[in-house]
């Protein structure tokens, strides 16, 4: 480690892009790259194994590589890969992978908010948000465009799927279906995600189908929603994350559009 004159510890071995811009008390450990246009805030930590894209911005005092807490890890090499854009507020964690060669990975353009824990193995797509106190087990995955509300807990091995929103204060041990909205302890699923898709620009073509396809889904009619998905993309992928789950997918609550 080198000592700068801000007060940070700098691995001589470290790969950081000439501007990124390292406030004082950071520590960047040996095997982490940091990408150009970055902004590392005053405390933050890279443990080795990192790999940070372009523009990103860390911290305040965000620590990101840390080893995995989980009994299956015996100090193997692994990674954590963030993408470019994203931002990692104050005291966020992210952790490495269990496994030799595996990786934590984070996609373009995602906001991890305050206090948020990614746990080892997890995959967060683009686009996301993830919001302040979110906690996400190991091994789980949250698809493109989700989000993620405050003090949400999520199982390890459960999923979020693309412009699902999963509620503050919920916790889930089965999956959120892609397009919906979920919320509660155990969470429920409530309806599509509806003001999520509109401002994604979905059209009403898009909307009606997987509006459809949730009330067949609440009906347990498989049959229609396999109908429906010849001729939606969004329906496929529907069906295609439920085939896929290792827990399951949420039920669907009593009432709800």
């Amino acid at each position: 480690m080198n000592l700068d004159v801000r007060g940070a510890l700098i691995d001589a071995s470290a790969n950081i892009a000439s501007d990124v811009e390292i406030g004082p008390g950071v520590v960047v450990e040996a095997d982490v790259e940091v990408g150009s246009g970055s902004k590392l805030l005053v405390g933050t930590v890279l443990r080795s194994g990192t790999s940070l894209g372009r523009r990103c911005v860390v911290g305040p005092y965000a620590v990101i590589g840390g080893e995995p807490m989980d009994s299956a890890f015996h100090g193997e090499p692994s990674r954590v890969e963030i993408a470019d854009e994203v931002t990692v507020r104050e005291f966020a964690t992210v952790h490495r992978a269990t496994g030799a060669g595996k990786v934590t990975s984070i996609g373009e353009r995602t906001l991890v908010m305050s206090y948020v824990h990614v746990s080892h193995n997890t995959v967060v797509g683009h686009d996301v948000v993830l919001t302040a106190g979110a906690q996400l087990g190991g091994h789980s995955i949250v698809e493109e465009h989700a989000f993620i509300g405050a003090g949400a807990a999520m199982h390890q091995f459960c999923r979020v799927g693309r412009y699902a929103m999963f509620g503050a204060a919920s916790a889930i041990n089965q999956d959120v279906l892609p397009f919906a909205m979920a919320r509660g302890n155990p969470a429920k699923h409530l309806r599509l995600n509806r003001v999520g898709l509109q401002r994604a620009g979905f059209s009403e073509e898009r909307y009606d189908a997987i509006e459809r396809a949730m009330r067949f889904l609440r009906r347990r009619d498989l049959p229609a929603v396999e109908e429906l998905a010849a001729g939606s993309e969004d329906v496929a992928h529907i069906i295609e994350f439920i085939e896929s789950s290792r827990r399951g997918y949420a039920r669907f609550a009593s009432s709800g559009g």
